[in-house]
């Protein structure tokens, strides 16, 4: 049987970012800290005008724009944040799980550095996974 490597995981969606790795405890997975953005949209049927809080109307597919601009300013953000920890040393072997859209920009805006700690990368949106039920997905990113 494998051994599981030493590996963080960054589970990413548009608006939240997980740092998890495995419990030094049991044979599960714990979030040790999170990132999330403020993100003020609402959700509703197509053909639907959309009316900010501040009075701006819009349509679902402006909506859609405004929120996929959103989720790539915020994976810049996450990579920015693994680049800080890939810069000061802290940063190991990296796994990092996302829908393809956010997982394309965060890889994207990763240094060379940071990029060297990336072992594995898994296009999936497990953002709203509850941490016991990683397990399935993480075990096979642990192994070379």
């Amino acid at each position: 049987m494998t051994k599981p490597l030493r590996t963080e995981f960054i589970i990413a969606d548009g608006g939240r970012a997980r740092w998890v790795k495995r419990s030094d405890h049991a044979d599960d997975f714990v979030t040790v800290k999170e990132i999330t953005a403020e993100h003020h949209h609402t959700g509703g049927p197509q053909g639907v005008v959309f009316e900010a809080s501040s009075g701006q109307r819009f349509s679902v597919e402006e909506r859609d724009e405004a929120v996929k601009a959103h989720h790539m300013v915020f994976a810049r953000s996450v990579g920015d944040a693994i680049n800080a920890e890939a810069a000061a040393g802290i940063l190991a072997r990296l796994a990092l799980v996302a829908p393809s859209h956010v997982l394309a920009a965060i890889t994207e805006h990763l240094t060379t550095g940071a990029r060297a700690h990336l072992a594995k990368t898994l296009a999936k949106d497990l953002g709203k996974t509850p941490d016991h039920e990683l397990g399935t997905w993480l075990r096979p990113l642990e192994t070379e």
